[in-house]
């Protein structure tokens, strides 16, 4: 699945010994996207030699080009197309800080990306910095093209990320991380609130702090708003096509299924009895009526249309679907009242759930130029860490840090950023970016989740073949 998705103060932190260049490399701060090197201080009369005050003062940077190559995601200002704010917006505050190093940006068409990067890394003529997400990038660093980044991520932050082995899936290759890990998109169900206070049942949605709840207390939920006649209920299921495969697994997690093993040579969801209860959870919400009728011939567009008409209670989403709310009410798209509510997926274990957080972006790729090389990974943690530009323009959550100044203005989008901070703790539901051949894995899925919604097969069959199909592939790809 082709992804378009939706920026703090440099530190010059340093793990590895030996980066004398960096050290002596003074960055500016600044919390607005831009910053200023400090001038020189001027030693007190009789203080230093005018050579020892020479060798203290701050070196220039060095005079460099650097090449990097973007996905066309995210918008900054209004009007602007996809991507453009690389451009118009984050590198004049990079030329502030840092106008000896020059950066050039060219947007790469999704059609063909990973060709083209491919062919690069073959011709040995790839960027210095990739700007995209690891279920991409992962792969070059399989190829070993990537620059590890534990010598700029500051030490702290480095061991929160290799605590978790689920984020350690995301944005490592070989127990190295190679790809930037300030950033997260975070997933979860956005539900219309004004429907169930209009049944009555308010009370039936999530309590607590992370708005965590189990499968009955979900099923409740669903039947206090679920009506027939009137065509509404809690949520649509659809089986149409590949898509439909982010609910199933990530509720399957929630019931404590681990989808793949740690080196993606298996998939391991078949051998958990939870599996199938899981899959006979999805069976009765269907049979039971509370779910849109005939989910094996929906799609996620379906799904959709019907939470904007007020047909059903929820779907799931990203932040960016506040603003298909606040915008279609302005414009008509959506029916009203529609009061959203951000919640997690059920999970059996209470006051917890299973996230459907995907985490890292941007790499760097090797370069027998060690300045250029050490200078791509300041622009890459500059361009995530140093200002509000990418964070804002790319709908980003710091799974590491506070909530980004983009979601100050909406409780709903904060609620969200502090869910993403959860990864620390809580299991994080893989997305199987490691996998070769995890395309046809997901167009293997849907026909069999068809099956059974229509009673062609069980819930224990329908995990079985999928489980068989998973492995064939995977045994496929690894030859």
């Amino acid at each position: 699945m082709i992804r378009k998705m939706n920026s703090y103060s440099f530190k010059s932190w340093f793990v590895a010994a030996g980066v004398s260049l960096l050290m002596a490399t003074t960055v500016g701060c600044s919390t607005d996207g831009g910053s200023s090197k400090p001038s020189p201080t001027t030693a007190p009369a009789g203080s230093a030699s005018p050579a020892a005050a020479a060798s203290q003062a701050p070196k220039e940077d060095p005079k460099i080009e650097l090449t990097v190559w973007a996905a066309p995601n995210g918008t900054y200002k209004p009007g602007q197309k996809a991507g453009d704010w690389f451009k118009e917006d984050l590198l004049p505050e990079w030329n502030k800080v840092h106008p000896n190093v020059k950066v050039n940006i060219e947007l790469i068409p999704f059609d063909g990306i990973n060709e083209k990067v491919t062919t690069a890394i073959a011709s040995k003529s790839a960027p210095n910095v990739f700007l995209d997400y690891p279920g991409r990038t992962l792969a070059y660093g399989q190829m070993g093209a990537l620059a590890s980044l534990e010598n700029i991520i500051p030490a702290d932050d480095l061991a929160q990320v290799k605590k978790s082995a689920d984020m350690m899936k995301m944005v490592s290759v070989g127990g190295t991380v190679v790809t930037m890990p300030y950033y997260s998109t975070q997933l979860g169900l956005i539900l219309d609130k004004s429907l169930w206070k209009e049944a009555g049942a308010e009370n039936l949605l999530p309590q607590d702090e992370f708005r965590t709840w189990t499968p009955d207390q979900f099923k409740a939920a669903l039947k206090a708003v679920a009506n027939k006649e009137k065509g509404v209920y809690g949520l649509t299921l659809f089986a149409l096509n590949e898509q439909g495969d982010q609910i199933y697994n990530n509720i399957i997690s929630g019931y404590g299924v681990k989808l793949f093993n740690a080196d993606y040579t298996k998939y391991t969801a078949g051998e958990s009895p939870e599996s199938e209860k899981a899959l006979t959870f999805f069976k009765s919400l269907v049979d039971e009526g509370l779910v849109t009728p005939h989910p094996e011939t929906l799609t996620s567009t379906n799904a959709l249309d019907y939470w904007k008409q007020r047909k059903n209670g929820m779907v799931v989403a990203s932040a960016a679907h506040s603003d298909i709310i606040k915008n279609g009410l302005k414009d008509g798209s959506v029916s009203g009242p529609h009061e959203y509510m951000y919640v997690n997926f059920p999970s059996t274990t209470p006051g917890q759930a299973a996230l459907k957080s995907e985490v890292g972006f941007g790499v760097v790729f090797k370069n027998a130029d060690a300045v250029k090389e050490e200078w791509a990974k300041k622009f890459l943690y500059w361009t995530m860490k140093d200002n509000t530009i990418f964070q804002t323009a790319m709908k980003s959550f710091n799974p590491l840090g506070k909530a980004p100044a983009w979601t100050e203005s909406d409780p709903e989008l904060q609620f969200l950023a502090k869910l993403a901070t959860k990864t620390k703790e809580w299991p994080v539901i893989d997305p199987g970016w490691g996998i070769k051949g995890y395309p046809e894995m997901r167009a293997a899925m849907f026909p069999e989740i068809q099956k059974l919604f229509i009673g062609m097969s069980t819930p224990k069959q329908t995990i079985d073949t999928i489980s068989k199909k998973f492995n064939d592939t995977i045994a496929k790809y690894n030859k």
